[in-house]
């Protein structure tokens, strides 16, 4: 007699295994800080799991990869490469040094317009990226100022009122992703059931109580593995300007030597429909494969016991006789193995952007202007530090579809969230000086050496700790190293009987920040003009090209995947004056 077996059925559901849910997040690194995506998956026994919210970086600000960096102003100015903090003679003098200013004896107006090309190529040691080449265009209303000067106790002083663009935060990037993550679960699940059953059994020979009462200690040994993979397509693209009004006022101290300032008042470019802001976009797909062994074992205890009457004697009148109570115990194991298998597909579309509003700041630029001599003129400025105020508003759209084995879409997981919160950066302190030599009255050069506190630079959302924001580690401990810059320029001008045609050219080398070590850029200049009429109502007209490479730098551009680009930037400067 073997009566455990009429139970197992009863067993077996009792001991239906719990679900379990182990995530399977993907790793994406992006311009825009990581990015954790948790995709379907099955779980040990074939249910399944539904991704969770991706779960994303705190606030960033919309440059992640490098510090924002000064346009410059003026094709005269960027035509000698830069160099022009001795020299300072034209409208733009205000953002290079505004003591310059006291050179000018006519009253006039100025414009500015900037093209910019820039091409990365991008070279990544991570076998999970694929970088390859960015190539795109920006261009903007660089300068406008308008200059009056006049006699203040017999001395020359000048104000003008300018607009600047100060920063550029264009930027864009793509790249595919190939990510993946292999999980091995081993996990052992002790449980214990009791039942209890009463089952009825007659024939011709007897009748029968029987009771079972079942006590089965489990164990479910499960062995899983989830492989999972997706490729991404990353999408970066950021655009904005820093701009700033400024009024700037300069006054002659000695007939050699002058002062200036000009007040700076920051805002963003939102005004002319260019604010700042930055969006990614990562489409992605990729499979979720679940393997799971399960071993289940069932060690169970049965007290049987059982009473009942037996049958002798004539059918039709039968002598019934009492069978004694009686019981036994019974024990028996069962053991059953299932290897399960489930892949399931995942196509989704993360979507982030970052739009900053009501940016303002305020500063001041020092300048003076010293005529050492017939031939040699000393220039320095300073530009205070500052602090920006905004508040940046991040918007997250998710949106990711799984797909069984037969392509049946099986779960759609919808997420979005739009935060708000007040930001702030500190931007530092930046100096320069310059010497201008004066060859002839056609001919001089001009250097300039400067140096940026980036170490000062920082971010802080509301809420949050305050953060290097080239690569988002806390400004405690990851400061910048502070950076230089040197520039050397000329020009040469040819007088010709109805015309001026200028002749200028220059090259530079500079720093600017970046995880480690600042990263070290070089280029050059070359830029001439014309002259239309002469004072009053003379017209001057502008051009500059610049030329600009970055070797093995942008390190900080997607931090932990080994990425280095070399970059090429081409600008045009095109800049027109009226004297009055």
């Amino acid at each position: 007699m073997k009566p455990h077996r009429s139970y197992l059925p009863l067993l077996a559901a009792c001991l239906a295994l719990p679900s379990l849910l182990w995530a399977v997040p993907i790793t994406i690194a992006t311009p825009g800080g990581v990015v954790v995506l948790d995709i379907g998956h099955a779980g040990p026994t074939g249910q399944l799991v539904e991704p969770d919210p991706p779960a994303t970086a705190g606030f960033r600000p919309p440059t992640i990869f490098a510090a924002p960096l000064p346009v410059g102003s003026g094709a005269r100015a960027l035509g000698q490469a830069g160099a022009f903090t001795a020299v300072a003679d034209d409208a733009t003098a205000a953002s290079w040094n505004p003591a310059g200013l006291v050179q000018l004896e006519l009253p006039e107006v100025s414009a500015v317009y900037r093209f910019s090309a820039r091409e990365d190529t991008h070279e990544s040691r991570s076998r999970e990226l694929e970088a390859g080449q960015d190539s795109y265009t920006s261009s903007e209303l660089n300068y406008l100022s308008g200059v009056y000067p006049f006699l203040l106790n017999d001395r020359n002083a000048v104000v003008s009122l300018n607009y600047q663009e100060a920063y550029d935060f264009t930027y864009e990037f793509t790249a595919r992703f190939n990510g993946s993550n292999q999980q091995n679960v081993d996990t052992t699940i002790n449980q214990t059931f009791r039942n209890a059953t009463t089952n009825f059994f007659s024939n011709a020979n007897q009748s029968l109580t029987i009771i079972a009462d079942v006590l089965t200690d489990t164990e479910s040994q499960i062995n899983q593995v989830l492989d999972s993979a997706l490729l991404s397509g990353i999408d970066f693209r950021q655009s904005g300007t820093i701009d700033a009004v400024s009024p700037a006022f300069a006054f002659e101290v000695t007939p050699s030597f002058s002062l200036g300032v000009a007040l700076n008042f920051y805002t963003d470019g939102a005004s002319r429909g260019n604010p700042i802001e930055s969006s990614l976009v990562a489409d992605y797909e990729g499979t979720s494969d679940s393997v799971a062994g399960i071993t289940d074992t069932r060690n169970s205890t049965a007290l049987i016991s059982y009473d009942g009457v037996r049958y002798s004697g004539p059918v039709e009148n039968p002598v019934e006789t009492p069978i004694p109570p009686r019981s036994q115990t019974n024990a028996f194991a069962d053991v059953q193995t299932n290897v399960q298998q489930d892949i399931y597909t995942v196509e989704g579309s993360y979507r982030e952007e970052n739009t900053t509003d009501d940016f303002h700041g305020f500063n001041a630029t020092l300048g003076a202007l010293w005529a050492a001599t017939e031939k040699l003129s000393l220039g320095a400025t300073v530009d205070l530090p500052w602090t920006g105020k905004g508040s940046q508003t991040k918007r997250i759209d998710h949106q990711v579809s799984t797909f069984d084995s037969n392509r049946v879409e099986v779960a759609h997981n919808s997420f979005q969230e739009t935060q708000t919160r007040d930001v702030e950066y500190t931007f530092p302190l930046y100096w320069s000086v310059g010497a201008l030599w004066r060859w002839s009255d056609r001919f001089y050069t001009s250097m300039d050496a400067s140096r940026t506190y980036w170490s000062d630079y920082s971010y802080k959302a509301e809420g949050e700790e305050r953060i290097n924001p080239v690569n988002g580690e806390p400004y405690s401990s990851a400061a910048l190293d502070d950076c230089w810059s040197f520039r050397l320029g000329g020009e040469y001008l040819c007088v010709l009987s109805s015309t001026e045609v200028p002749l200028r050219g220059g090259v530079f080398w500079e720093q600017r920040p970046a995880s480690g070590s600042p990263d070290e850029y070089w280029g050059f200049s070359l830029g001439s003009g014309i002259s239309l009429g002469k004072d009053p109502g003379k017209a001057v007209l502008d051009i500059a090209y610049i030329f600009e490479q970055g070797n093995n730098v942008m390190g900080s551009l997607l931090p932990g995947q080994a990425v280095r680009s070399d970059t090429i930037k081409h600008q045009i400067f095109l800049s027109a004056i009226w004297h009055f």
